[in-house]
């Protein structure tokens, strides 16, 4: 039975039936109503109290109760002599207001989706790349200026002392003197972008140098590297059931827009120049 509902042509007759459930939601208005009768349902009348209810933390009074109601009739009263006029046509405002209700239902169907655990370990396995943790880095550096009167002999003279345990390193106005188990992202971003591949290349608990950043030159002594990894399901359930939902609402409100366009032969007027 779970094959037959992923099969495409069912896919597109779900959807077929799902529009016209939402071509009555979006009408249902909560009023048994002809063009000159205006009735409000019982279930309109239930809908403002539960909204009255929720904003107020209490049930409507009688009077409340009348003048909510007063009100959603005058509101459909304006509505209908709107519509009557032609004052919705051709309005961005409203085109766009209906457009974002209706993508609002769309994508409440495919947040009624509920995916197996079978489906979120072939998602992982598919996007390793979103749901890998970084590499992490432990390491000290030393930083040299470019501005330096006589940079490279600074560059020997320092890493001479740094390997022979003379000098302890110290941190600059740029930089901090370590860094503890700190993420590729992170280091990346301090650096420059690449700083960790080229920290990947170093042999860990010997001073090397120099280094070369966006920021000038360094002295690094690696200490640590932890590779990335990417968590068991269980570990990050949570954020792979958000972006798998996510990428469902996108996929279904693609489909819909493109069931929705089938049924319309666009001609687009360019102009002459």
């Amino acid at each position: 039975m779970k094959k037959i509902f992923r099969e495409p042509l069912v896919h597109f007759a779900l959807i077929g039936a799902a529009l016209f459930v939402l071509y009555g939601s979006v009408n249902d208005s909560g009023l048994a109503s002809t063009d000159k009768q205006i009735v409000v349902s019982a279930g309109r009348i239930d809908q403002l109290v539960s909204i009255f209810q929720k904003t107020w933390q209490r049930p409507p009074t009688a009077e409340e109760l009348k003048a909510l109601i007063d009100d959603f009739v005058l509101e459909e009263v304006y509505y209908r002599q709107a519509v009557s006029m032609g004052i919705d046509r051709n309005d961005s405002v409203i085109r766009r207001r209906l457009r974002q209700k209706l993508e609002f239902l769309t994508d409440d169907m495919a947040a009624a989706l509920s995916p197996t655990d079978k489906e979120l370990a072939a998602y992982v396995a598919t996007n390793q790349q979103m749901f890998k943790k970084d590499t992490t880095y432990t390491f000290s550096q030393v930083y040299i200026s470019p501005d330096e009167a006589d940079a490279d002999q600074l560059i020997t003279d320092t890493l001479e002392r740094l390997r022979n345990g003379d000098m302890e390193p110290q941190g600059s106005s740029l930089l901090p003197a370590y860094f503890e188990s700190t993420p590729a992202r992170v280091v990346n971003g301090s650096f420059g972008a690449g700083f960790s591949q080229i920290l990947d290349n170093l042999k860990t608990g010997q001073w090397t140098g120099p280094v070369e950043s966006g920021l000038g030159k360094h002295l690094i002594l690696l200490q640590d590297s932890v590779p990335g990894f990417v968590p068991e399901l269980a570990d990050i359930r949570p954020i792979v059931e958000r972006e798998w939902a996510n990428e469902k609402r996108i996929g279904t409100r693609q489909t819909i827009n493109e069931t929705l366009l089938a049924n319309y032969d666009v001609v687009i007027e360019w102009p002459t120049e």
